[in-house]
């Protein structure tokens, strides 16, 4: 049987209990009960499960002779075993949990296995931290993890493994690093400076080291138990910024799907949804939400069903497989009230798995690098926020949006417009592939200066520095007023930051920037409470320029990262006013995200309320326009109460265009071709 025939393929609902338990008290797991876990399970109409094999805590959860059994086990060894046999008889995929890095006991009975984060040799549990660090970079750790993975091959059947805290906690000065960091010409570590060539080979470094680690594991893993899926957890690709935790899709690069657990809101899910949905391997991409509100901190509180059942039916709009984490209480015990809360929000999942097929509609992309995710100059906002923000600002004007990556810029041609908010740390293969994209007649639209060769090579800019003012408006000229709605040269658009001073060959310019009467830092001022704008200049604030058969939209100001109506609709007007209109229109509420996919013989439209409260507050109906390339037969609305019934259409022009009916969280429609 080849890698358990891709188990994961068509498993949509998943399910982690964290069994991070000590064992220095009796009570501790005492019980645990194998069919109890199952019949939860079962209530939950879980496919598959993710069960602990051993903990961040360090304690094994099977007979190990290189590490050590947790107490509970002892005269009941097989108690994990028999829970996993009991499953996978059940029809249930298993999953293995395995912590890396984070191995509390092991780092206390191998000190020099310890992460060394403190100057003064010390590591964060000696500093009084709960949590045990051990090196990856460490050879006889590495020899440890290879013992234990035999181990449990050697003593369970499963269908996969996943590996947590595959990142960096801190930056480790243990010797092996060190010696790594010498042999690369650093001479002890500098200090965070972004226009250092020495920090920015430290960060490198680091990126390396811990896709080479994740590698070292996936490769061992499948020599051991080459018929096994193989998941790392991929959190920190969004979560973080790039130095400090080091994870970028040299990470994901190891998985055979691509997952992780996030605890944003709704517009963070949806953004992580996309970019799951671009990188991974195979389909579904996984995405974990812990069954508590907010977090496992406090696990007594758990998510309404209606808000439980938002979450994973936005993750269904993307067909991605929903995966609830769930904490074990100390003793061993599970809340069964929150095995039938699950369930009953998985039935809302149910009658729609059958259509997770096709390619998803993606007009634009934003293009997301997760090795610059930093601010050279520490303002409050980085390339990940203003993806994250560009993504929610398209959202919000039902442009169908994807996101794109570092290991994705060679399919850029696939999107009529690609977006690279405050780019940065990004490769010479990634920017020849944007340059190449532009050439080829695409739209690209860039913020910021923190890659300044891309800007040389499209604009032919010259960086001049930064405005003193960090009260600096935008004042549309006579080209660029079309974009600008109410805003004019005598009421510019405001921004927060100091900007930076581009000269570009060819440009057309769109705004200028205006400046306020007076600095900040000044002791006379024009106004008390405010700097309004007193100084029109002709430095460009907003610029384009045809390259190739293409085209370049360049903004000195992040536009994209503010949250204010004003300035979202003036980037989305731009992506627009280039663009041409989008595949799909609506006039649904912006807080209805339209997510669209195209199969052989039929359109889905999911619909998913990203404003859904408890109350579920229905939504009136609306109408959706999409482009179809042929005429329609039939439109089915879905929704487990009417999943075959038919509405009303119209289409002309190579447009099908109805009504929906009202909206109550997420519908699905079907446009038969």
């Amino acid at each position: 049987m080849a890698l358990s025939e891709k188990w994961y393929t068509n498993c949509y609902r998943r399910n982690l209990v964290d069994m991070h338990i000590e064992d220095w008290n009796k009570e501790f797991l005492s019980k645990f009960s194998p069919e109890d876990y199952l019949d939860n399970l079962r209530r939950a109409h879980i496919q598959a499960t993710m069960i602990y094999l051993q903990s961040h805590a360090g304690h094994c959860y099977f007979p190990t002779k290189v590490g050590h059994m947790h107490s509970a086990l002892n005269g009941r060894e097989d108690m994990i075993k028999r829970l996993i046999d009991l499953c996978r008889a059940d029809g249930i995929k298993v999953v293995g949990y395995y912590s890396l890095i984070y191995n509390t006991y092991e780092e206390d009975r191998h000190p020099e296995w310890r992460i060394i984060t403190g100057s003064d040799g010390s590591s964060a549990r000696q500093r009084g931290g709960r949590y045990g660090h051990c090196c990856p970079n460490n050879p006889e750790y590495r020899d440890f993890i290879v013992a234990q993975i035999r181990e449990i091959a050697d003593y369970f059947t499963l269908d996969g493994m996943f590996y947590d805290m595959t990142f960096w906690p801190g930056i480790c000065r243990c010797t092996h690093c060190m010696e790594i960091y010498k042999k690369s010409g650093l001479n002890g570590l500098p200090d965070e400076n972004w226009n250092d060539p020495d920090w920015r080979k430290l960060v490198d470094l680091r990126i390396k080291a811990m896709g080479e680690f994740a590698k070292f594991v996936t490769d061992a893993t499948r020599r051991i138990m080459p018929r096994v899926s193989v998941e790392h957890n991929y959190a920190n690709g969004v979560a973080g910024d790039t130095f400090e935790n080091g994870a970028t899709e040299l990470i994901n690069e190891q998985c055979d799907y691509t997952g992780g657990d996030l605890y944003g809101d709704l517009y963070n899910h949806s953004f992580t949804a996309k970019y799951y949905y671009g990188v991974t391997k195979n389909q579904p991409f996984e995405y974990m939400t812990c069954r508590c509100d907010r977090t496992l901190n406090a696990h007594t509180v758990t998510k309404t069903e209606e808000y439980l059942s938002t979450e994973v039916m936005l993750t269904a709009a993307h067909h991605g497989a929903s995966f609830i984490i769930d904490a074990i209480d100390p003793a061993g015990t599970l809340d069964k009230r929150v095995y039938d809360r699950i369930g009953k929000v998985f039935e809302r999942q149910l009658p729609y798995e059958k259509y997770f097929s096709g390619d998803m509609i993606q007009d634009a992309a934003v293009y997301y690098s997760t090795a610059g995710r930093y601010n050279s100059r520490k303002l409050g906002y980085t390339s990940k926020t203003c993806s994250i923000n560009a993504v929610r600002a398209l959202i919000e004007r039902h442009v169908p949006v994807g996101v794109l990556s570092n290991a994705s810029t060679a399919k850029a041609s696939a999107y009529r417009a690609v977006i690279a908010p405050g780019i940065a740390g990004i490769s010479d293969t990634n920017r020849s592939d944007l340059v190449g994209y532009v050439e080829n007649g695409g739209l690209l639209y860039i913020s910021g200066v923190e890659d300044m060769e891309l800007l040389r090579v499209l604009l032919g800019a010259r960086f001049s520095g930064y405005t003193e003012e960090t009260a600096v408006y935008l004042a549309p000229t006579e080209a660029g007023q079309k974009f600008f709605g109410e805003f004019n040269p005598d009421y510019p658009l405001p921004t927060e930051i100091s900007l930076p001073k581009l000269e570009t060959d060819g440009c057309e310019t769109l705004a200028v920037m205006k400046l306020p009467y007076t600095k900040q830092h000044e002791r006379r001022f024009a106004s008390i409470h405010s700097d309004p704008p007193g100084i029109l200049t002709d430095i460009p604030a907003l610029v384009t320029k045809c390259f190739g058969k293409g085209r370049v939209i360049w903004s000195a100001a992040p536009i994209e990262n503010d949250g204010r109506i004003s300035h979202k609709k003036l980037f989305v007007s731009l992506i627009l006013g280039y663009m041409g209109e989008p595949v799909l229109q609506t006039d649904a509420p912006r807080q209805i995200e339209l997510v669209s996919f195209r199969r052989s013989n039929d359109l889905l439209i999911g619909a998913i309320d990203l404003l859904c409260t408890d109350e579920l507050i229905p939504v009136r109906s609306f109408s959706i326009s999409i482009v179809s390339p042929k005429p329609v037969k039939v439109i089915r609305l879905g929704g487990k109460d009417r999943p075959d019934a038919e509405t009303a259409f119209s289409y002309k022009d190579g447009k099908t265009i109805f009504a929906t009916d009202e909206l109550v969280m997420f519908d699905m429609y079907r446009i038969e071709l």
